[in-house]
């Protein structure tokens, strides 16, 4: 989902809906520890993330340049 939108932000939300199909409890943290994995995965530096960034009270953006084929 990140990668079909980069450069939006996508809310917690939006990310457990798209990915479990069920809207969050108030407390869910699974799409936090996703990122993190992913990010281990695919950051140079998963400390100083540059390719999936937090945006502070809204959720994660990817970062990275997309093309389309």
């Amino acid at each position: 989902m990140l990668a079909e939108r980069p450069g939006r932000v996508l809310t917690r939300d939006q990310l457990l809906d798209f990915t479990r199909g069920r809207t969050a409890d108030l407390f869910d943290r699974s799409i936090d520890i996703q990122i993190s994995r992913l990010r281990r995965k695919i950051e140079p530096d998963p400390r100083e993330p540059v390719l999936i960034k937090t945006v502070r009270n809204g959720g994660y953006l990817f970062a990275a340049a997309v093309s389309r084929p």
